[in-house]
């Protein structure tokens, strides 16, 4: 039997429904209501309408749709809203036109009331205001959909900025989820056409990111790490995290005191010189993206402030990408071959990060994006090395090759940091102007040095697959010899691999060496009788160890 709460939740959300596909039935996408099988939820007044006219266009027609689309989404509310902010940052799941409207997103709505900020930061602290704060502005200098924050100062004098979450936002956007989750299973079901974009998938992200994002916890950590990283950077300055004062609602920070990127008269006074905030720019995404693996998913000017000395400070850590150490390595070496206008080596790096199955067209895939190489070399407007990525990574869906959305948000973030630049200092290219500090830092995060010392630090990782390499072997074998291993092999599709193979082949046979003469050190010597010695056999192996480790760093050094 149903319970009450369950068909008071039903009801909720049919009544919900029907408001969502009104809403851009009247927008102009009744055709695509259509398609997912989803036209008897338009309201019987919009139905009757469109009874009697040649066709179900509620908009003029002299108004674009994605203009409207961009209307309806802003009309929807908080959850919509962040649904289309992270949708402009996606134009592997929508066309282009649409991203760029979507960026017009207005998130900006009246605060909720003092009341209720007091409210929820004495229930959350379990504490009265006033012996958290000696001060604390109850006007919010900033209220979005989602959350507002306010200024405040602590009891030890230290400016902050709180964030608060809006009351009852979680019931709602839980809810508009639930609907999201149906709508995108019916496109995917009903209309073929969607399916190539997978719109499931999409929402199940768009679900994971809003989730952690209305829990300020989340955030504060990843403040934290990124904090950390650039602690020494000069460069970029990451908001402190105060969090005795923060908890799943309310997030208390240090407070920047610094001007919008897009402030003219304010830049100039604070003697801001515009060339090198653009160059600081560019440097700041390279090292969050490729030296440390985590960077700010969103860096439109609203979430960045210029700060005295070229410097930039960073705010609202909703939206965070994350790479793994072959995705930053393989983005390095795609950049550092286009500096050398290596096309072919670099869309072979960018090729080996992408999802490939049966369906996809590689080499159709290959001369586009030979195209979009080529183009980026040319005129100021054209000369755009982190476009180009851009257009690579988005393009590979019309090809059936897919990309990880951290790539995406990763080309995308690029973007925004180059259009940033060239905001501050129109003529900046990142092919001039910050080629120089870009390859240093990419190949810092490429050096020898540091291929060591990854190796050393997975040596038993590599001694235990010695170890087990003879039982796999012997499995193997069997299982040919039974004929259950049928083996295909193409030679087209390895041809592009077969030179990074045999230079990578002799690296990687003396790393397993190291590793195998480092964990065989081990074990001699805790089987060994006495101290060890000069001459000892663990002694002796760890010398050798480190002789090829030396040759293999030389060889490694000669190839780059």
């Amino acid at each position: 039997m149903i319970s009450l709460m369950h068909l008071k939740k039903n009801i909720k959300d049919i009544s919900r429904l029907k408001e969502i596909i009104t809403a851009f039935a009247i927008g102009g996408f009744y055709y695509y209501i259509k398609k997912a099988n989803l036209k008897n939820c338009v309201s019987l007044k919009c139905r009757i309408q469109c009874m009697f006219k040649k066709r179900c266009d509620c908009p003029p027609e002299q108004h674009s749709l994605p203009i409207h689309f961009r209307k309806v989404i802003e009309q929807l509310g908080p959850t919509f809203i962040k649904f289309g902010q992270l949708l402009s940052l996606r134009p592997d799941v929508i066309p282009v036109e649409y991203c760029d409207e979507l960026r017009k997103l207005q998130d900006k709505v009246p605060g909720f009331p003092f009341k209720d900020a007091k409210n929820i930061i004495e229930k959350e602290l379990n504490q009265p205001l006033t012996s958290i704060f000696s001060s604390f502005e109850e006007q919010p200098i900033a209220a979005a959909s989602i959350a507002q924050v306010h200024r405040a100062r602590l009891k030890n004098g230290k400016h902050v900025a709180v964030k608060l979450l809006r009351p009852k936002i979680k019931e709602i956007i839980e809810q508009d989820i639930r609907i999201m989750e149906m709508i995108a299973s019916l496109l995917e079901k009903h209309f073929e056409a969607s399916r190539p974009f997978r719109p499931k998938r999409f929402v199940q992200e768009f679900k994971d990111w809003t989730m952690k994002e209305i829990d300020f916890r989340n955030e504060a950590c990843v403040m934290t790490e990124m904090h950390e990283n650039f602690r020494n950077n000069k460069l970029i300055k990451i908001p402190q995290v105060y969090f005795k004062h923060t908890t799943e609602r309310v997030l208390t920070m240090e407070f920047l005191e610094g001007i919008r990127i897009d402030d003219e008269k304010g830049l100039k006074k604070l003697h801001i010189n515009p060339k090198q905030l653009a160059i600081n720019s560019i440097r700041i995404i390279v090292e969050q993206t490729l030296v440390h693996g985590i960077f700010h998913g969103d860096p439109h000017p609203g979430n960045i402030l210029a700060l005295r000395g070229n410097r930039f400070g960073f705010l609202d850590f909703g939206i965070i990408g994350r790479l793994s150490e072959r995705q930053k390595r393989k983005i390095s070496l795609y950049l550092i071959h286009l500096f050398e206008h290596d096309f072919d080596r670099a869309l072979r790096h960018v090729i080996d990060l992408a999802e490939i199955n049966e369906q996809s067209d590689i080499e159709g895939f290959k001369r586009k994006v030979f195209d979009i190489l080529g183009a980026s070399y040319g005129t100021l407007e054209r000369n755009s090395l982190s476009r180009a990525l851009f257009r690579t990574i988005i393009v590979g869906i019309d090809y059936k090759v897919y990309f990880p959305s951290d790539l995406v948000l990763l080309s995308k973030a690029f973007v925004t940091a180059e259009s940033v630049g060239r905001q501050v200092y129109p003529e900046f290219s990142l092919l001039i102007d910050a080629k120089e500090p870009v390859e240093k830092t990419l190949k810092q995060s490429l050096s020898p040095l540091k291929s060591v010392k990854n190796l050393i630090k997975n040596s038993f990782d590599y001694g235990e697959l010695i170890e087990d390499i003879p039982i796999h072997a012997m499995r193997t074998l069997k299982r040919i010899e039974e004929g259950k291993i049928n083996i295909n092999i193409d030679s087209k599709e390895f041809s592009d691999h077969i030179k990074e193979l045999h230079e990578s082949h002799m690296v990687k046979t003396m790393g397993i060496i190291v590793a195998a003469l480092i964990l065989s050190s081990a074990i001699t010597s805790s089987i060994q009788k006495g101290p060890p010695h000069m001459l000892s056999l663990s002694t002796i192996e760890i010398y050798v160890a480190i002789i090829i480790s030396i040759l293999m760093v030389l060889y490694i050094k000669k190839q780059r």
